[in-house]
């Protein structure tokens, strides 16, 4: 037997162990990061309750974009077609005024869905805005593995997004483009989550 055919059949053995693997790997998975801003839940609040303003400091696909129901609370939504990132629709679900928003995600007609909920915590002169994110890639083996490295992926991007929020809040944001997009890459945009 030939080194190549023991090398590919080796290769093949794995790569059928690996997407076994990830028939059994659950498609769902949870993110949680938290940033405090020396701002009060008022100053903080009218950016969470409406999706034309999570625009200021999250970055969103672009193409196709349209808005939805009212322009703020439960109902609002912000929809979009892109050809990279595809069709998808963010929805604010509830809302507690000066507390807390909650929304959902579905990408590809909820082929994959995301959840959460940004909530804001008083802590004397200054906000904790905590945002915890819950998604389910549906049924697949690749998404399964995918899932397992979402902290890591989608919560860097929580971060960045929770930075960007204090900047547009306190007036300190720049005004490029590139500032709200991942590494420096004008157009880029995380897996959908506001």
């Amino acid at each position: 037997m030939s080194i190549g055919v023991k090398f590919f059949g080796g290769g093949a053995i794995l790569m059928i162990l690996l997407l076994g693997i990830g028939f059994v790997l659950p498609g769902t998975w949870t993110v949680e990061r938290s940033h405090t801003m020396a701002s009060s839940p008022d100053a903080v609040f009218p950016y969470l309750n409406s999706p034309a303003t999570w625009e200021a400091w999250v970055p969103w696909p672009e193409a196709g974009a349209r808005f939805e129901g009212p322009p703020q609370g439960p109902g609002a939504a912000r929809g979009w077609d892109d050809p990279e990132w595809g069709d998808g629709v963010f929805t604010i679900t509830a809302e507690d005024p000066l507390r807390s928003v909650s929304y959902r995600v579905d990408v590809e007609e909820g082929k994959m869905t995301t959840t959460g909920t940004v909530t804001l915590l008083p802590r004397g002169d200054s906000t904790t805005v905590h945002w915890r994110e819950q998604g389910d890639f549906g049924w697949n083996p690749l998404m399964g593995w995918v899932a397992r490295f979402m902290d890591q992926l989608q919560g860097r991007e929580l971060e960045r997004s929770l930075v960007r929020l204090e900047e547009v809040v306190t007036g300190t944001a720049p005004s490029t483009p590139e500032a709200l997009a991942p590494d420096g890459q004008e157009g880029a945009a995380p897996e959908p989550s506001p």
